[in-house]
């Protein structure tokens, strides 16, 4: 048997190996394999980045991945199993070309390139300086007031960022407003860094990023705020209401070298009377103050009067015949109800003079064909100021049927034969005496012989 195996030992040999070569030929066309592109970028993982270092710029941390594996596996492969990294241990100030390190997290596929293989990266070195808070103030407070000095809370703050970029920060300021302040200004206010030229330098951090400002506004000896009161004079026009009046500027500032008239006022001012009879619609009207003797006002020396005026709403009840639109050809529409009452309201000077043409209902029969349908009516209605509240009849029923065609029933019709005969005037007989009975005379001679 030995000698029988080492005689053939060639022949198994060959014939093995090709068994497995069939085998391998047989399983790569079920499950070839195959080397494309991933179908998904990979982001680059930065490692080892040193701390006093700062990444410059924005520079494009992606890249595409060619994997060889056999086409299950293809199928199953995950971002997530893909990564990408970029060893920055080495690196310092400057810009630097980084290769990339990629690998799979399954043995059963073979990352074969990177595109790109490198990344080029630039870095600054991380600067820190602290700088004082500059506030700016801008516009004045209102007529008749002072503004105090500013605090500002902190005083300093810490600017991080790339050196460069923090080198060229010659200031941090702090910027308010206080144009028609009358009451002081409490809120935090928002830092910005800024170069020479005063521009904002972009790229940097603020620890504090704001900074708390307090200025007090106080009012002026002389000086006091009152209201404005509308002296109104008059009644709208009937059927109208006045709904609100309004004044701009609601509060005036007053003054006095006399500081006693102005403290002994009432708190408000009047206007000159505004007479609004048989007013119909809003007004906006320039009024002068009745301004109490030695007390000036600061600014303007009138207001601005805002009267609003409505239309009192009243309703009523139309009653109206059911038009038709859009009925087909052929076709004829009996409505239930045919006539409905519509509920309008409006000025009561409008309903007044509403008028029969004003007003229509109809229901729009457009595409509809024979059968029984539930329509909602529509309502025409000319004065925009009135509007309708409800039809009260609401849907109606349509029967939409096929219109009959008249039946002619055939009539004898006899056409006389007319012969025409000359027409003679008939006189009229003659009266004619009665006739007289004649007696015929006899003879009586004797014949001769």
């Amino acid at each position: 048997m030995a000698r029988w195996l080492w005689d053939n030992l060639r022949t198994l040999l060959l014939s093995f190996i090709l068994a497995v070569l069939v085998w391998v030929v047989a399983v790569n066309e079920e499950n070839p394999i195959e080397e494309k592109v991933f179908p998904q970028p990979v982001t680059i993982q930065l490692l080892n980045v040193p701390p006093d270092l700062l990444l410059m710029g924005q520079p494009n941390l992606q890249t595409s991945v060619t994997i060889r594996a056999p086409s299950l596996v293809w199928d199953q492969l995950t971002i997530d199993q893909v990564r990408v990294t970029a060893d920055l241990s080495a690196v310092g100030p400057g810009t630097y070309n980084v290769p990339l390190v990629g690998s799979l997290s399954t043995n059963a596929a073979r990352l074969t390139r990177l595109e790109p293989a490198a990344i080029s990266l630039t870095f600054e070195k991380r600067l820190a300086r602290q700088l004082p808070v500059h506030l700016e103030q801008t516009g004045d407070v209102a007529l008749g007031y002072a503004a105090g000095p500013p605090v500002v809370t902190p005083l300093t703050t810490t600017v991080t960022g790339p050196a460069s970029l923090v080198n060229s920060v010659s200031e941090v300021r702090a910027t308010i407003t206080l144009s028609g302040l009358k009451d002081d200004f409490n809120d935090s206010v928002a830092l910005e860094p800024a170069d020479n030229a005063g521009k904002l330098v972009n790229g940097v951090v603020l620890s504090p990023a704001s900074a708390h400002v307090q200025v007090s506004v106080t009012q002026k000896t002389g000086f006091r705020d009152v209201t404005v009161s509308p002296v109104i004079r008059g009644q709208v026009a009937y059927g109208y209401r006045l709904t609100n009046i309004t004044v701009s500027p609601p509060v005036v500032t007053v003054s006095s070298s006399d500081p006693r008239k102005v403290n002994n006022l009432p708190g408000y001012i009047e206007t000159q009377p505004l007479d609004i009879t048989g007013w119909q619609a809003d007004r906006a009207v320039r009024l002068p103050l009745a301004m109490p003797a030695g007390v000036s006002l600061q600014g303007d020396q009138a207001v601005f009067v805002q009267v609003s005026i409505t239309a009192i709403e009243f309703s009523e009840t139309v009653p109206r015949e059911l038009q038709l639109q859009g009925l087909a050809d052929g076709l004829e529409a009996t409505p239930s109800p045919d006539q409905v009452d519509i509920l309008i309201s409006g000025p009561l000077p409008v309903l007044n003079q509403l008028t029969q043409e004003d007003v229509s209902v109809y229901l729009d029969l457009t595409g509809l064909d024979v059968g029984t349908y539930q329509l909602t009516p529509q309502v025409s209605l000319l004065p925009t100021s009135l509007h309708v509240d409800k039809v009260l009849t609401s849907p109606i029923e349509v029967d939409i049927r096929i219109k009959p065609t008249p039946t002619e029933t055939p009539t004898a019709s006899l056409t006389p034969t007319i012969t025409l005969t000359p027409t003679r005037t008939r006189q009229p007989p003659a009266t004619r005496p009665p006739a007289t009975a004649t007696p015929t005379p006899t003879d009586t001679s004797t014949p001769a012989p």
